[in-house]
């Protein structure tokens, strides 16, 4: 099949692409430049946003694709106005908070409502997917195992080292990964604890002297970041696992964070989860000091992604989407 994914939202779209392309289609993404302010739109961009929609619109007419899959719920208005058929996947707050707005929400709940097929992408989403469509599906995030795999080149000599993965923002829970931290410290002192310089809340929530602010990297730098962390700390508010928590247990780390959806798969994921902070100060701890648990801890981990989230076999339940719905 010619397929085209258009936007890209957490690599989920490039790492899709991929496996439809190892599958033997041929696929391709138009990502479009990310927005240059939080936000769902600003007024100023609007012209821009609508400039490179028409431009994609006009590629994708002259493409001769079989499948448009087009992320972010209120794109969908791309295939609407481009008058072709649409497969539209949907990622977290364009299925919660964009729906409350008066202009995203009508322009979400009409692109849906045209769809061939909705997707979401965690399974917090699916109340707010089904309240729109009863036939939309659970598409696990992909996860690119050869590149996301543990890797020896770990720090050596050094004592156990922590990262903090999640942007502090509200929606992910960063009040609770700092009281973590600050109760693993008061019991471990000798923990290296850093987070991303990233996120509105940070100045409020960053205590000096328990974590390190760190730059943000590029996603091809993340593999080898993650490596050199004994554990990672992750969201806990949406009871959802992300993008970041499946790439760190795709690289054999231990990660402490709230999942809420046991359900969704034939077996829970071997996470420390709790949204006590004393507990899971307790939890890594727990941790440190037995090496052997944390190498066990880790590898399960590991194989649960390998087991749930490859992204040959996402790919494999996307096409197959695909087929269902074109009758091929």
């Amino acid at each position: 099949m010619r397929i085209i994914h258009v936007r890209e939202i957490a690599n989920v779209a490039a790492t899709l692409v991929d496996g439809l392309r190892r599958l033997g289609h041929e696929a391709e993404l138009r990502p479009m430049r990310p927005r240059a302010a939080r936000g769902a739109l600003t007024v100023a961009g609007v012209p821009g946003r609508f400039s490179e929609a028409a431009a994609i619109n006009r590629y994708i007419r002259g493409g001769r694709f079989e499948v448009v899959h087009i992320h972010w719920a209120y794109m969908g208005w791309m295939g609407i106005l481009g008058r072709y058929p649409y497969f539209l996947h949907c990622h977290g707050f364009d299925l919660t908070r964009n729906l409350k707005w008066p202009i995203l929400g009508w322009l979400s709940r009409r692109a849906v409502a045209q769809a061939r097929r909705v997707f979401y992408s965690t399974p917090d989403l699916k109340p707010h997917a089904l309240r729109l469509r009863s036939d939309a599906a659970f598409i696990p995030n992909p996860i690119k195992l050869e590149v996301f795999r543990p890797s020896e080149a770990a720090h050596n000599g050094r004592g156990p080292r922590v990262l903090m993965i999640s942007r502090f923002e509200a929606k992910k829970g960063p009040e609770i990964a700092a009281a973590v931290v600050r109760r693993l410290k008061s019991l471990e002192p000798g923990v290296q604890v850093d987070a991303f310089n990233w996120g509105h809340l940070t100045g409020a929530l960053v205590e000096p002297g328990l974590v390190n602010l760190i730059p943000r990297v590029p996603y091809s730098e993340m593999p080898s970041l993650l490596n050199r962390y004994d554990f990672v700390v992750g969201q806990f508010k949406l009871g959802a696992i992300g993008m970041s928590e499946l790439e760190a247990m795709a690289c054999g780390k231990p990660v402490l964070c709230f999942f809420n959806y046991p359900q969704v798969y034939d077996e829970p994921p071997p996470l420390l989860s709790t949204r006590d902070p004393v507990q899971g100060a307790e939890m890594l701890v727990k941790l440190i000091e037995n090496p052997q648990l944390r190498k066990e801890t880790g590898d399960k981990g590991r194989a649960w992604v390998e087991r749930y989230h490859d992204h040959i076999e996402v790919a494999r339940l996307v096409e197959h989407h695909y087929r269902e719905a074109l009758g091929i």
